[in-house]
């Protein structure tokens, strides 16, 4: 493997700049030189440590006057602090400054003069939830300029985006894009189709149905809200530190791993009777309480969607919402014991404590996906990868209809299963560039 560096990581900064919508005027990155100094000079940092702590910061390449500061931005927790002086920027400068800058909430704001060159103008504070790109969720960041945005989220770990969207990211030595979201591939939204068809028959079938009341409800709108519950129980485990892995099985397979089975032993066993599928109750709640608002704001022919949750969130909506993301978090807290959290696509807990059962004897190679389909594949030895990665490439080869999420100690997300003829593995980068 040859190792990628913040040169290598302008050049696809360039490529992609370009390749996401952005509202308004697009604006135009400065020169080359000025890029590579910029990101060589936050590689620099992350290598950095103040007083024993690791350096985390991000930043945004925009002038103070590009924030509109305003009622409105206040009350979304937009505003910024302009220095009276600019300081230099170079990485002490950054080392000295970033502890004094919640990484979740704020940035350092950089500009470019072509005579004074780079300089920190002050702090942008953004509110947090902007990490909700990252941890799933469903409220509403506050806007940003469409500006050239760094994470520096650790040693050697740059990511970055143009406002809240991601373009590429620098992590142990290699340059990874959104384009590989596995979790948008065609066939990952055919293995969860079943369950948003049952869960549109069932809310159809809603005794409190009022006809002409309720609007429509997007087809969309339960496969962005699994996407989100999801996002939220990987990056939950990924800032646990300990790491672990969620096993997905396919429906009709319950019963066979609910009992006593050749494939995975459960030490903690869920009662068929208790509260494993409390998404699907809590996914149909919301599909109720959005149809009846928006019916009664927009009226029956209306179809509502993920824009609609996001923005209406009154009481009701809002405590649901509340839980499914307690429940997310319930989910990840079980992968702190030793073991798989098992679930079906519904997904419905089974249990967790889940050792697979074998010898673990396979192939000497798995393949990484290059795109989200996995027709693009890059062969690679399994040899560099522990015993967690080991026992769920050989659970996939024996089942191959089992989907698996592992997270690594380090923090790194793979997910995998059985591609037609190979174990085949995808690196999860939508939610693998924060704390």
């Amino acid at each position: 493997m040859i190792h990628k560096y913040p040169q290598d990581l302008v050049g696809s900064l360039q490529d992609k700049w370009h390749g996401l919508s952005a509202a308004g005027e697009l604006r135009i990155l400065p020169e080359t030189s000025v890029l590579e100094d910029l990101l060589s000079t936050c590689y620099q940092a992350s290598q950095m440590r103040e007083e024993s702590r690791d350096i985390s910061f991000r930043l945004m390449l925009a002038e103070p006057e590009e924030y509109s500061i305003n009622e409105e931005s206040l009350l979304q927790g937009v505003f910024t602090l302009k220095f009276t002086e600019p300081r230099p920027f170079n990485a002490y400068e950054l080392l000295k400054l970033v502890p004094s800058i919640n990484f979740n909430n704020s940035l350092v704001g950089v500009r470019f003069k072509e005579k004074e060159g780079l300089q920190i103008w002050g702090v942008i504070h953004s509110g947090s939830r902007w990490t909700q790109v990252i941890h799933g969720g469903s409220k509403q960041a506050a806007p940003l300029p469409a500006a050239l945005a760094i994470n520096v989220v650790g040693p050697g770990r740059l990511t970055l985006f143009r406002g809240l969207d991601l373009l590429v990211q620098l992590t142990g030595g290699r340059i990874i894009a959104p384009s590989i979201n596995v979790f948008q591939s065609q066939w990952m939204n055919v293995r969860f189709g079943n369950i948003q068809d049952q869960l549109a028959s069932l809310h159809a079938q809603n005794p409190l149905l009022v006809k002409n009341e309720w609007s429509r409800i997007d087809p969309n709108f339960v496969g962005k809200l699994y996407l989100e519950f999801f996002k939220h129980v990987i990056s939950t485990v990924r800032r646990s530190g300990h790491g672990g892995t969620i096993l997905s099985f396919p429906a009709g397979m319950e019963n066979i791993i609910s009992h006593d089975n050749p494939y995975i032993s459960i030490k903690y066993r869920f009662t068929r009777d208790s509260a494993g599928g409390q998404l699907k109750t809590l996914v149909l709640e919301i599909m109720q309480a959005l149809a009846t608002i928006c019916g009664r704001l927009y009226g029956p022919d209306y179809l509502a969607g993920w824009n609609d949750y996001v923005a209406l969130q009154g009481k009701r909506l809002a405590q649901l919402d509340e839980q499914v993301f307690k429940y997310a978090r319930f989910v990840a807290s079980l992968t702190g014991v030793d073991g798989a959290v098992v679930t079906t696509e519904a997904p419905e807990l089974i249990g967790y404590g889940g050792i697979i059962q074998g010898n673990f004897e396979m192939g000497e190679h798995v393949s990484k996906a290059l795109d989200p389909e996995g027709m693009s594949r890059q062969i690679e030895r399994i040899e560099s990868v522990g015993t967690r990665h080991r026992s769920l490439y050989y659970l996939c080869k024996r089942l191959q209809n089992v989907l698996g999420i592992v997270v690594s100690q380090d923090a790194k997300v793979r997910a995998v299963t059985w591609g037609e003829d190979t174990v085949i593995y995808w690196d999860v980068i939508p939610i693998d560039f924060a704390l």
